[in-house]
C-alpha cells in the first residue's frame, strides 16, 4: 500500500480502536487514547520520534490551554454544590422553565453563553447546575448534559467572536455584522435539534449523576444573586474583553479587562466569589481549604479530567502532525459544487482531525480562490459560504475533540453512552445547518 492509503487505513483503525476500547472493553479513556494514538502512528508509518514529539506537544498545549480552566471550574463547582448555590440556581432556572422544560433551559443557556465564552470553559462552569437539576427533577443526565453541550456547540460554530467563525469571516471577507446576525439565526434550529436529540438519548440512556452533594433540608441556602455571581461574573468579564477587542478600543480600561477577561483569570475571580459565598454558609469550616477538604476532593476529580482531555489533545496533535491534513487538502482542492464544497471539506477535516476551528478555517482557505466560481462572490454570498464552512465543521464530533471528553467526564457520562449519542446528534445538527444554509442560498443568491 502507498503512503496515502496507509494514512487512511491508520485513521480508520485508530478510531475503531478508540471506540472498541472505550465502548466495548470499558478501558479508561486516558489509556484508550494512548493506544489509539500509537495504532495510528504505527499503521500510517509515522516516525516514532515525530509521534512522541507531536504527542507530548499536543498534550502539553491542550493542558496549558484548558488544564487550569478545568481545575478552577471544578473547584468552583464543588464549592457551589457544597454551599447549596447549585441548588439555588437549579430552583431559579426551574421557576422559569418548569420541570418539563428544564433541559430546554440548559440548551438555551448554552446557546447564549458560548457566544463570548469557549464551550469547554462554559461546560465546566455550568455542569454543576445541570447535575443538580438532573438530581432534583429525575430527568436523565444524558438529556441535561447533551442539551447543554449541543447548545454550546451551536453558537460556538456559527457566531463570532468565537475564534472559528471569526477567522472564517475574516478569510472570506464576509461582513461581520451579517455573520453574527445570520449565524445566531441558523444556530436556533441547530440548538433545538440538539435538544430534541438529547431528549431521545436520555430516554434510551437514563442515568442520574451520583456525585451530587445532598444539601441538608435545614441548611441555609445562598441568595440567588450570590449563587449566580461566580458564574455570571466570569462570563461578563470574558464578554467585555471580547467586545472591547472587536470594537478596537484601547487604553487602561481595556488593558485591565484584557487581563481579567482571560478565561483562567476570569474563572479565578469566580472562584474567589464562590469562596466568599461558601464562607457565608459555613463560617466555621476551616478544613475546606486543606488536603482533606472540599478543594482537595475537587482537585482529585479535576486531575483525572485534565489527563483525559490532555490525551485527547495529544491524539489530535499526532493527527495534525501527520501528512493527513495535506492528503485531505489535495483530495478536496478541486471541489466546485456550490455550498457542498465548503460543507464537505469542513465535515472531512472535523471528523478526521477533531478541531472545529481547523475544519472551518481549512474549508474557507480552500474555497477562497474559487469564491466567484462557486457563486459566493456577492457580500451575502460570502456570508453563506462562511455558514456552509461552519455547517460542515459541526460533524462528526467524537473522541478526537477535547470538548467531547470535557462533556463526558464532567457530567459523569459513561464513555460508551457519549460515543453512542454525541456523534450522532452532531450529525443531525450538521444536516440541519446544511438544510438551513441551502434555504438561505436560495433566498439570497
Amino acid at each position: 500500500m502507498n503512503e496515502n492509503t496507509l494514512i487512511i487505513v491508520g485513521l480508520a483503525l485508530s478510531v475503531a480502536v478508540l471506540v472498541l476500547c472505550t465502548v466495548k472493553f470499558k478501558i479508561h479513556p486516558f489509556f484508550a487514547l494512548i493506544a489509539t494514538t500509537v495504532v495510528f502512528a504505527v499503521i500510517s508509518g509515522m516516525n516514532m520520534e515525530d509521534m512522541l514529539e507531536a504527542f507530548t506537544s499536543g498534550m502539553g498545549s491542550t493542558m496549558a490551554d484548558i488544564g487550569l480552566v478545568i481545575a478552577l471550574g471544578t473547584v468552583t463547582g464543588a464549592l457551589l454544590e457544597k454551599s447549596g448555590a447549585a441548588e439555588t440556581m437549579a430552583q431559579s432556572i426551574l421557576k422559569l422553565t418548569g420541570k418539563k422544560h428544564a433541559a430546554l433551559g440548559m440548551a438555551i443557556t448554552g446557546y447564549f453563553v458560548s457566544i463570548p465564552v469557549f464551550c469547554d470553559s462554559a461546560f465546566v462552569l455550568l455542569s454543576p447546575i445541570a447535575k443538580r437539576i438532573s438530581k432534583d427533577t429525575k430527568i436523565s443526565m444524558t438529556t441535561m448534559a447533551i442539551s447543554l453541550c449541543m447548545g454550546l456547540h451551536a453558537t460556538h460554530m456559527f457566531v463570532p467572536p468565537t475564534p472559528g467563525p471569526l477567522a472564517v469571516a475574516g478569510i472570506l471577507s464576509a461582513d461581520l455584522g451579517y455573520v453574527i446576525l445570520f449565524g445566531a439565526l441558523v444556530s436556533i434550529p441547530i440548538t433545538l435539534v440538539g435538544y430534541l436529540g438529547a431528549i431521545k438519548a436520555g430516554k434510551k440512556y437514563n442515568y442520574i449523576p451520583k456525585n451530587v452533594v445532598e444539601v441538608p433540608e435545614d441548611q441555609k441556602l445562598p441568595s440567588a444573586m450570590m449563587a449566580f455571581l461566580p458564574i455570571v461574573v466570569p462570563i461578563l468579564l470574558m464578554l467585555i474583553k471580547t467586545i472591547g477587542e472587536m470594537a478596537g478600543l484601547s487604553g487602561i480600561v481595556l488593558a485591565v479587562f484584557s487581563v481579567l477577561g482571560t478565561p483562567a483569570v476570569a474563572l479565578m475571580v469566580g472562584l474567589i466569589i464562590a469562596v466568599i459565598g461558601y464562607i457565608t454558609i459555613f463560617p466555621d469550616d476551616k478544613e475546606a481549604w486543606g488536603f482533606d477538604g472540599v478543594l482537595a476532593d475537587a482537585l482529585k476529580t479535576a486531575g483525572q479530567i485534565v489527563l483525559i482531555v490532555g490525551a485527547g489533545g495529544a491524539f489530535s496533535g499526532v493527527l495534525k502532525a501527520s501528512p493527513l491534513q495535506d492528503l485531505l487538502t489535495n483530495a478536496f482542492s478541486g471541489l466546485t459544487i456550490g455550498i457542498l464544497a465548503p460543507f464537505v471539506i469542513g465535515f472531512i477535516f472535523r471528523t478526521c482531525v477533531g478541531s472545529a476551528t481547523i475544519a472551518m478555517v481549512t474549508a474557507a482557505t480552500m474555497i477562497t480562490p474559487l469564491i466567484d466560481v462557486l457563486g459566493f462572490g456577492s457580500p451575502m454570498g460570502r456570508v453563506i459560504a462562511m455558514l456552509a464552512c461552519a455547517a460542515g465543521g459541526m460533524m462528526v464530533f467524537h473522541g478526537n475533540d477535547d470538548f467531547f471528553w470535557v462533556t463526558a467526564t464532567t457530567s459523569e457520562m459513561d464513555t460508551s453512552i457519549a460515543y453512542k449519542t454525541i456523534p450522532v446528534i452532531s450529525v443531525l445538527q450538521s444536516a440541519t445547518a446544511l438544510a438551513v444554509v441551502f434555504v438561505l442560498s436560495l433566498i439570497f443568491l
